[in-house]
Protein backbone atom coordinates (compact mmCIF):
# COMPACT_ATOMS: atom_id res chain seq x y z
CA UNK A 1 0.00 0.00 0.00
CA UNK A 2 1.48 3.35 -1.04
CA UNK A 3 1.70 5.83 2.16
CA UNK A 4 0.39 9.50 1.74
CA UNK A 5 3.16 12.13 1.82
CA UNK A 6 2.78 14.56 4.58
CA UNK A 7 4.59 17.78 4.90
CA UNK A 8 5.56 18.58 8.57
CA UNK A 9 7.69 21.28 10.41
CA UNK A 10 10.87 19.37 11.18
CA UNK A 11 11.16 20.15 14.43
CA UNK A 12 8.21 17.92 15.45
CA UNK A 13 10.16 15.21 13.93
CA UNK A 14 13.13 15.81 16.66
CA UNK A 15 14.88 18.21 13.89
CA UNK A 16 17.15 19.98 16.20
CA UNK A 17 16.09 22.79 13.84
CA UNK A 18 14.39 25.74 15.84
CA UNK A 19 16.31 28.99 17.21
CA UNK A 20 17.31 27.92 20.54
CA UNK A 21 18.84 24.54 18.66
CA UNK A 22 16.25 22.55 19.98
CA UNK A 23 13.52 20.34 18.61
CA UNK A 24 9.37 20.18 19.72
CA UNK A 25 9.03 16.07 18.94
CA UNK A 26 5.85 15.26 19.47
CA UNK A 27 6.19 11.30 19.66
CA UNK A 28 2.24 10.84 19.34
CA UNK A 29 2.64 12.46 15.57
CA UNK A 30 4.97 10.23 14.58
CA UNK A 31 3.61 7.40 16.29
CA UNK A 32 0.06 7.90 14.75
CA UNK A 33 1.68 8.69 11.00
CA UNK A 34 4.45 5.92 11.16
CA UNK A 35 2.32 3.22 9.16
CA UNK A 36 0.67 5.74 6.95
CA UNK A 37 2.18 8.28 5.88
CA UNK A 38 5.46 9.37 4.20
CA UNK A 39 6.51 12.38 6.84
CA UNK A 40 8.02 14.99 4.86
CA UNK A 41 10.27 17.44 6.77
CA UNK A 42 10.42 21.25 6.53
CA UNK A 43 11.66 24.10 8.11
CA UNK A 44 12.04 27.45 6.15
CA UNK A 45 14.73 28.96 8.74
CA UNK A 46 17.16 26.26 8.33
CA UNK A 47 16.44 26.18 4.19
CA UNK A 48 16.69 29.43 3.84
CA UNK A 49 19.75 29.67 5.35
CA UNK A 50 19.08 31.00 9.12
CA UNK A 51 21.66 30.11 11.72
CA UNK A 52 21.36 27.47 14.23
CA UNK A 53 21.15 28.60 17.59
CA UNK A 54 19.44 32.11 16.08
CA UNK A 55 17.91 35.03 17.30
CA UNK A 56 14.89 34.86 17.94
CA UNK A 57 12.30 36.83 15.57
CA UNK A 58 8.60 38.04 15.61
CA UNK A 59 6.00 39.08 12.83
CA UNK A 60 5.68 43.07 13.39
CA UNK A 61 3.75 45.30 11.70
CA UNK A 62 4.92 48.71 10.36
CA UNK A 63 4.84 51.00 7.06
CA UNK A 64 5.47 48.18 4.86
CA UNK A 65 2.75 45.61 6.62
CA UNK A 66 3.36 42.80 8.45
CA UNK A 67 7.77 41.96 8.76
CA UNK A 68 9.53 39.30 9.82
CA UNK A 69 11.99 41.19 12.08
CA UNK A 70 14.79 39.36 14.48
CA UNK A 71 14.01 40.99 17.94
CA UNK A 72 17.55 42.03 19.21
CA UNK A 73 18.39 43.51 16.07
CA UNK A 74 15.76 44.75 14.42
CA UNK A 75 16.77 43.37 11.18
CA UNK A 76 13.91 42.86 8.67
CA UNK A 77 14.70 39.10 7.21
CA UNK A 78 10.96 38.87 5.27
CA UNK A 79 13.14 39.09 1.71
CA UNK A 80 15.10 36.23 2.23
CA UNK A 81 12.73 33.95 3.64
CA UNK A 82 9.66 35.30 0.74
CA UNK A 83 12.88 34.69 -2.03
CA UNK A 84 13.38 30.57 -0.23
CA UNK A 85 9.12 30.42 -0.12
CA UNK A 86 8.59 30.94 -3.79
CA UNK A 87 11.23 28.52 -4.82
CA UNK A 88 10.13 25.94 -2.05
CA UNK A 89 6.59 26.15 -2.95
CA UNK A 90 7.60 25.34 -6.81
CA UNK A 91 9.15 22.36 -5.79
CA UNK A 92 6.54 21.15 -3.47
CA UNK A 93 4.03 20.97 -6.44
CA UNK A 94 6.25 17.58 -7.32
CA UNK A 95 6.33 16.33 -3.53
CA UNK A 96 1.88 15.55 -3.97
CA UNK A 97 1.57 16.55 -0.66
CA UNK A 98 -2.21 15.39 0.78
CA UNK A 99 -1.39 17.11 4.25
CA UNK A 100 0.80 19.76 6.29
CA UNK A 101 1.71 20.04 10.07
CA UNK A 102 2.59 22.90 11.04
CA UNK A 103 4.54 24.30 14.36
CA UNK A 104 2.34 26.40 16.35
CA UNK A 105 3.44 29.80 16.90
CA UNK A 106 6.01 30.06 14.93
CA UNK A 107 6.54 33.30 12.52
CA UNK A 108 7.07 31.16 9.92
CA UNK A 109 4.95 27.82 10.46
CA UNK A 110 2.03 28.88 12.71
CA UNK A 111 -1.26 29.03 11.45
CA UNK A 112 -2.12 31.33 14.21
CA UNK A 113 0.87 33.46 15.82
CA UNK A 114 1.07 36.72 17.65
CA UNK A 115 1.73 39.73 15.92
CA UNK A 116 3.42 42.70 17.56
CA UNK A 117 4.15 46.54 17.02
CA UNK A 118 7.86 48.21 16.48
CA UNK A 119 8.25 48.88 19.92
CA UNK A 120 7.57 45.69 20.65
CA UNK A 121 4.03 45.65 22.19
CA UNK A 122 1.86 41.96 21.39
CA UNK A 123 -1.10 43.30 19.55
CA UNK A 124 -4.66 42.17 19.63
CA UNK A 125 -4.51 40.95 16.01
CA UNK A 126 -3.27 37.32 15.23
CA UNK A 127 -1.28 36.47 12.13
CA UNK A 128 0.05 33.50 10.23
CA UNK A 129 3.71 32.21 9.53
CA UNK A 130 4.70 33.96 6.83
CA UNK A 131 5.16 29.94 5.10
CA UNK A 132 1.99 28.77 6.65
CA UNK A 133 0.10 31.80 5.16
CA UNK A 134 2.42 31.25 1.57
CA UNK A 135 0.81 27.51 1.95
CA UNK A 136 -2.56 27.87 2.35
CA UNK A 137 -2.35 30.56 -0.02
CA UNK A 138 -1.40 28.07 -2.87
CA UNK A 139 -3.00 25.25 -1.76
CA UNK A 140 -5.87 26.39 -0.70
CA UNK A 141 -8.00 22.34 -0.56
CA UNK A 142 -5.23 20.96 1.14
CA UNK A 143 -5.67 20.02 4.58
CA UNK A 144 -3.27 21.81 7.37
CA UNK A 145 -3.18 21.85 11.04
CA UNK A 146 -1.34 22.37 13.83
CA UNK A 147 0.68 20.02 16.39
CA UNK A 148 -2.06 21.34 18.89
CA UNK A 149 -4.60 20.52 16.85
CA UNK A 150 -3.47 16.79 14.92
CA UNK A 151 -5.45 14.88 17.43
CA UNK A 152 -8.91 16.42 15.79
CA UNK A 153 -7.53 15.99 12.54
CA UNK A 154 -5.72 12.76 12.14
CA UNK A 155 -9.22 11.05 11.58
CA UNK A 156 -9.83 13.50 8.59
CA UNK A 157 -6.69 11.65 7.07
CA UNK A 158 -7.56 9.13 4.63
CA UNK A 159 -5.35 6.32 4.77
Amino acid sequence: MKKIRIGISACLLGFQYRYDGKSKKDSQIIELLREHAELVPFCPEVECGFDIPRLPMRQETGPRGVRLIVIETGEDVTDQMREWAENRLLQMERLDLAAFIFKSKSPSCGLSCQVFNRQGKELPLTGQGYFAKLVRKKYPEMLVCEETDFPEIAEKLKF
